[in-house]
């Protein structure tokens, strides 16, 4: 069944399947409950699971069977997310989450269930080219774009590097916003700046 599902600032996640709406809101005393009530973003993975980022609290992971939690938030050990701040989710073509945040890229291996982090290195031009980043799509070949204040990130899983553009590529800002395939050869980038 198709359904319909709303993020709030505050007031949590809301699910309406045509006919009735579902709430999930933070409870202490649940902790299958979602972890925040501010939703920044929302996907569905292959196995029709929802995937939830908030504002502070990590990203949560809805199980459609038994309809509670999973929660992915910030530790210090390897194995996590390195921020927070959760603004996208993309599942990829391999099945691997990436979790764009405040603090770079997170991606979540579906083979390992482990975590891989993607940040800024001023000594690797081929890293990211910001730790703010705020966007991502995979094209039609395979590539995932990432978007940041800072410009665009491309990473080639064949290479294991990303391929990075700003002002100086042509970009007409560095902040980008939104990025939309329309073809096998073209991407639209959305900025403050056109």
């Amino acid at each position: 069944a198709q359904k319909l599902w709303i993020g709030t600032y505050f007031g949590g996640l809301d699910c309406y399947d045509g006919q009735t709406f579902t709430h999930y809101k933070h409870n202490d005393a649940n902790p299958g409950s979602i972890t925040e009530d501010r939703i920044c973003a929302i996907t569905e993975d292959s196995d029709h699971n929802i995937l939830v980022g908030t504002l502070s609290a990590g990203f949560n992971k809805l199980d459609s069977k038994t309809k509670t939690f999973t929660h992915y938030v910030y530790a210090s050990d390897d194995n996590a997310i390195h921020s927070n701040y959760v603004s996208r989710i993309l599942e990829d073509r391999r099945k691997n989450l990436w979790v764009v945040t405040s603090y770079g890229v997170d991606v979540l291996l579906k083979k390992t269930g482990k975590f891989i982090h993607y940040i800024h290195d001023d000594n690797n031009p081929n890293s990211l080219i910001s730790n703010n980043t705020n966007n991502i799509m995979e094209d039609k070949e395979g590539l995932i774009w990432v978007t940041t204040r800072e410009g665009i990130s491309i990473f080639d899983y064949q290479t294991g590097k990303f391929t990075n553009l700003d002002k100086q590529s042509g970009l007409p800002d560095n902040t980008i916003i939104d990025l939309q395939e329309y073809d096998k050869n073209n991407v639209w980038a959305s900025s403050p700046n056109g």
